[in-house]
């Protein structure tokens, strides 16, 4: 066994090795915001963190290592590409891809369809980056609710994408496997339509969002954890709904959302909300209050409260300090979970 786990160490290690020297080798730039010259362009990031709950659990570990690799403005007119992929210390260091998929838009950028392996649009918090402006954790509900959320999130599918009205509202309808991506089936019957609409109000301080998200997926021998006990394998009917709002100003920004699912009429839900307060470009605080109940008779499903801090050290995101610290009551009695991350993006 440990030979094993050393072999594939070192598959991982030469994996990224070739994955860098495909980035180096590439006539791209990595940048925050690609040039009209630029063809391709990739971007990464790496998020190192510690957490404890200051009884018996101590972890210090690579929280993510991402890499993606896209097309740039002079890639083409109509088409695009992104390729995604990331290392985790969950995930033993093994090389694990992530996005996989093409784009075709008209030029006047309204409508497109994509392609490939990623993540179905659905949910508010889900399309947020995990190196911008959320918690270290996205809800709870976020994580396991959405379509794809204990499948890897991925999946293999198409989604066609229409924008209107000057492109505030924004309409995805989508057709997947519906198995995720953690394992591969070569006789799978089931399907997963997805549904998403939205709308947003800009001005020059505010912005304001509302959207929903609806998934129907005829599923066949699905292992949906934290969802279902670890035991079920779930066939039949799967449909899942959410509704969410954003006000967002310069220095302030409130959300939340209600996730529902029904398996086979059987209800599971969840909800959050979250506000922020930036006080300059460099230090900002934020609350969130996150609830979700499963179909899991063992757990407590009670709500977290969680409160954090960031500082960027240059007003962006390239350096941050976060701390995050959560309470929530677990049998009987009160739980803590305070996280430190510290995140550098590669340029």
């Amino acid at each position: 066994m440990k030979m094993a786990t050393s072999y594939q160490r070192k598959i991982s290690i030469l994996l990224f090795a070739t994955v860098l020297f495909f980035f180096g080798a590439l006539p791209a730039k990595a940048q925050t915001a690609a040039q009209p010259t630029d063809q391709i362009t990739w971007h990464g990031y790496a998020q190192f963190w510690t957490n404890t709950d200051f009884d018996n659990s101590y972890t210090l570990s690579l929280r993510r290592l991402k890499f993606w690799i896209g097309s740039g403005p002079a890639f083409s007119e109509h088409w695009s590409f992104k390729v995604q992929a990331l290392f985790t210390s969950l995930g033993s260091e093994k090389f694990f891809l992530q996005d996989v998929y093409g784009e075709y838009r008209n030029l006047s950028g309204n409508s497109s369809i994509r392609f490939g392996q990623f993540v179905p649009k659905y949910s508010l918090q889900r399309f947020q980056h995990d190196y911008q402006d959320i918690p270290l954790e996205r809800a709870a509900a976020i994580n396991i609710t959405i379509p794809d959320g204990t499948l890897g999130v991925r999946d293999i599918g198409a989604q066609y994408t229409l924008r209107a009205d000057h492109k505030r509202l924004e309409m995805n309808v989508g057709f997947f496997n519906g198995y995720g991506i953690k394992e591969y089936r070569a006789n799978y019957t089931g399907y997963m339509f997805t549904h998403n609409l939205s709308y947003t109000l800009q001005s020059a301080k505010w912005q304001w969002k509302l959207g929903y998200s609806v998934m129907y997926r005829k599923a066949e021998d699905l292992s949906l954890k934290y969802l279902l006990p670890d035991s079920v394998l779930f066939s039949g009917n799967d449909f899942r709904c959410d509704i969410y709002a954003l006000l967002k100003g310069n220095s302030f920004s409130i959300q939340a959302e209600y996730l529902n699912t029904w398996l086979n009429g059987n209800r599971a839900y969840g909800y959050y909300a979250l506000t922020s307060i930036k006080i300059n470009k460099k230090n900002e605080v934020y609350l969130s209050y996150d609830k979700y109940n499963d179909l899991i008779s063992t757990t407590e499903n009670n709500p977290w409260y969680i409160a954090g801090y960031n500082f960027r050290f240059k007003g962006d995101n390239n350096l941050v300090l976060t701390l995050d610290t959560r309470f929530r009551k677990e049998n009987g009695s009160l739980k803590n979970l305070t996280s430190v991350q510290f995140q550098i993006f590669f340029h």
